[in-house]
């Protein structure tokens, strides 16, 4: 049985396959308001993500360097989450949950009814 954060990467990626496939439709024009009110939100979304990472890796009391033995992932990919403005991949996030004994849901800060 899958594990729910392959389930979730399995349906998110569906879902960009899907819209993928979607011609693209004609739309108006978003305003600049609209784009400056989604820029923040992606931006509080982000700080917010890498405060829990920073704040799980502390609780742990784990270095970059022992994290990056546990996931694979580079140190430098590793601060650059934590402390600027790096995204992580689903396949990331899911190996940062993993080396942390939470759920991605948690770390983002969501629930899914699957």
């Amino acid at each position: 049985m899958n594990n729910p954060e392959e389930s979730l990467i399995k349906r998110l990626t569906a879902s960009v396959i899907q819209i993928r496939k979607t011609p693209q439709r004609a739309v108006a024009p978003e305003s600049h308001r609209e784009v400056s009110v989604r820029d923040s939100v992606r931006l509080l979304a982000r700080s917010r993500v890498s405060e829990i990472l920073r704040q799980l890796r502390a609780a742990r009391g784990l270095s970059y360097e022992q994290v990056r033995e546990q996931t694979g992932l580079s140190q430098q990919l590793l601060y650059d989450v934590e402390y600027r403005d790096r995204r992580l991949t689903l396949a990331e996030l899911a190996a940062l949950a993993a080396c942390y004994e939470t759920s991605v849901n948690d770390i983002l800060g969501i629930d899914l009814e699957l």
